[in-house]
């Protein structure tokens, strides 16, 4: 197939087309140069998507400003941007003959929906998303277009809500793995496969690392999460204390793959433990 990535030039459109370039022909566009980047081009200029669409199989459409920029781009950017050009990419499609479309999304969009009560917050799908900032509603916004064009045309799009992959503190990524991360290969896998699933209906997905925990434990998760780590990684606390970190006493959020893993065949390869593995041998160059 020959696909289209969007935002070729990321850490995430990159990592995309990097593994599809052994099966397929990824063909890159983003504002800025990059190793799998083929055409300058903005996802705002809609005649110049009309005409790069002609003859593609296919669309994964990561391009997108993200919460970071809300601090240097207005608001009308953000719409111009994650809403307009997303639909530039959708009438481009369907004017074009693309047979399948994967939109990245976040799930950043469920928001204030996330705040814990009494218990940590067991995040699927179905999860009712509470956008804080405008890159929440724009996301949101984005996923809804594609849901309607999918309504209407019967066009195939599947949206992939993915968990946070950039870098951070070893801390800090070695916890989101249990939780609330995911590494950028596992994501860019997660994109293969929906490009590639057969299934023709519009789907959601939550793309994370694969999480030790379970529903049953949320109440406890939020009062107590060292019980929770000790029960499922029984050397949490020599782990821990060889990096000169503390067990969080908390942890506010769950995001369930379950359903990636059922209807996509979704497999992280790069969980807790296998980052722990790299961070305390890593490989000899």
């Amino acid at each position: 197939m020959r696909i289209l990535i969007t935002g070729s030039s990321g850490q995430l459109g990159a990592a995309i087309a990097q593994q599809l370039s052994t099966e397929h022909e990824p063909i890159g566009i983003d504002i800025v140069p990059g190793q799998w980047t083929q055409q300058i081009v903005s996802i705002t200029h809609r005649q110049t998507l009309f005409y790069l669409t002609k003859r593609i199989d296919a669309i994964i459409h990561t391009a997108s400003l993200h919460q970071p920029h809300i601090a240097t781009y207005t608001k009308q950017e953000f719409i111009d941007t994650n809403v307009t050009g997303t639909l530039n990419l959708l009438e481009a499609a369907i004017a074009t003959g693309v047979q399948r479309f994967v939109y990245t999304s976040t799930t950043s969009l469920y928001g204030s929906a996330m705040v814990p009560s009494n218990k940590a917050v067991w995040v699927t799908e179905d999860l009712l998303p509470h956008p804080r900032d405008i890159y929440d509603h724009t996301k949101i916004t984005a996923e809804r277009l594609c849901q309607r064009f999918a309504s209407d045309t019967g066009f195939p799009i599947r949206c992939l809500r993915v968990s946070r992959f950039f870098a951070q503190s070893p801390k800090l990524q070695a916890l989101y793995r249990l939780y609330r991360g995911v590494d950028v290969r596992d994501a860019a896998t997660a994109h293969t496969l929906a490009i590639t699933n057969q299934n023709n209906t519009f789907d959601i997905f939550n793309i994370s690392a694969r999480s030790p925990f379970q529903e049953s434990d949320t109440t406890q998760l939020l009062h107590d999460a060292p019980s929770v780590l000790r029960r499922y990684v029984p050397d949490i606390e020599q782990i821990f204390s060889r990096q000169g970190w503390k067990i969080p006493s908390s942890i506010d959020r769950v995001y369930s793959i379950e359903k990636a893993e059922r209807l996509l065949g979704y497999r992280p390869a790069y969980n807790f433990s296998e980052y722990m593995q790299a961070l305390e041998d890593p490989p000899h160059r």
